[in-house]
């Protein structure tokens, strides 16, 4: 497998619909942008529309996000995807992997705004590279749910990937973020517990806590100039 943070930083997005969420870590300077999907816009309280996007796009740029992904839905994906366009410059497409979702993408003609989601096997990623969308979103966790190789699996949708950028999605813990890092995978995007979890030490914040000690405390007596330099 070839290690993708050669050629590509490290990208994390926020994926979740709770604007708290956004408003609390906006000035982290973190996150490349929000995925959303009409689960989490549920999880959030909010119904799917298009009315919906435009509050949320409004918000997630007023927070300073460069970014942010909806999906398509109902009955005319090409017409809601024409819709969700129309929100705004800074909107990713959000469309299914699947025969439909392909010729959506291929009359949309816009490659850079569109990312493949419930992406599971490696012929999906190799329509997204023929595409050559800007993001293709497989599912970790709920992959390694249904198959006993899903890192196999992973580690060859990496090796297909070249045009487009795997977005990691599906993950259910810090450790299986940091075990997919480590592979070399450079795109995700993070739940709420993972986005306000994964950055955080114990052992930083003791030491932290030792300096800001340290700072307060009266010293024994004043130091000279010597001490002060070295």
């Amino acid at each position: 497998m070839k290690n993708h943070r050669y050629t590509h930083p490290m990208n994390l997005f926020l994926d979740t619909a709770n604007t708290e969420c956004w408003t609390a870590l906006a000035k982290t300077g973190l996150f490349t942008g929000i995925t959303t999907n009409p689960l989490l816009l549920e999880r959030s309280g909010l119904n799917t529309s298009i009315e919906t996007y435009q509050v949320l796009y409004t918000k997630a740029l007023d927070l300073g996000y460069p970014s942010i992904q909806f999906q398509v839905f109902g009955s005319d994906w090409l017409q809601c995807a024409q819709a969700i366009q129309a929100i705004g410059p800074e909107v990713v497409i959000k469309i299914p992997a699947n025969e439909t979702g392909f010729s959506v993408a291929t009359q949309l003609d816009l490659p850079q705004r569109i990312t493949l989601t419930a992406v599971y096997s490696e012929g999906q990623v190799m329509a997204a590279e023929a595409l050559e969308v800007a993001y293709t979103a497989p599912y970790y966790a709920r992959l390694k749910d249904a198959v006993d190789n899903a890192d196999e699996l992973f580690d060859r949708m990496q090796d297909i990937a070249v045009e487009t950028e795997l977005l990691v999605a599906s993950l259910r813990s810090v450790d299986q973020l940091i075990d997919l890092a480590a592979r070399g995978f450079a795109t995700f995007a993070l739940p709420q517990p993972i986005a306000t979890e994964f950055f955080k030490s114990s052992l930083a914040d003791e030491a932290i806590s030792a300096f800001e000690e340290a700072a307060q405390r009266e010293p024994n007596k004043v130091a000279t100039s010597s001490r002060v330099g070295g």
